[in-house]
């Protein structure tokens, strides 16, 4: 194993995983960095990279003229960041600022997208976990709404 593949296997979001699926994913990722401060993504630009956080913290925000952005979640190590790589048109959903200098494997969308194709196990194992990012981030975006703009009863 090398040490991207390495790194996946012991990434929350792919345990559980077939090492030979983590090793193909792994063809095609390589460690990524992003500074405290500096956009990882933004909402409306392509969706081509998938992020496994290793190290730091990444805020997700959701951006709306005359507002000050709101954070709904934060995204921690052992988590991931995207998945409208996943979905048509491919498009993020939502900004993505890294908190603290943060550390990710970055794995390449297209190749990813195509390799589910051909693979039935390992576009099942990904649309299982990513179903699960999705409605945590559903669930927290509903929570932080709630607050912010749920009256008081």
């Amino acid at each position: 194993m090398n040490a991207v593949t390495d790194q996946l296997a012991t990434h929350s979001f792919f345990a559980g995983m077939p090492i030979r699926l983590i090793e193909r994913i792994a063809e095609f990722a390589a460690p990524a960095e992003f500074a405290a401060g500096a956009w990882i993504l933004r909402a409306g630009q392509p969706a081509n990279v998938f992020h496994a956080v290793m190290d730091g913290r990444a805020g997700v925000e959701i951006s709306s003229p005359g507002r000050e952005p709101l954070l709904v979640a934060t995204v921690h190590p052992g988590e991931v960041i995207g998945w409208s790589w996943f979905v048509e048109p491919h498009r993020w959903h939502f900004d993505v600022l890294a908190l603290d200098d943060v550390r990710t494997i970055a794995i390449d969308a297209a190749l990813l997208r195509d390799a589910c194709s051909t693979d039935d196990e390992l576009g099942h194992h990904l649309a299982h976990r990513l179903t699960r990012v999705v409605a945590s981030r559903l669930e927290a975006t509903r929570h932080q709404l709630v607050d912010v703009y749920g009256p008081a009863r």
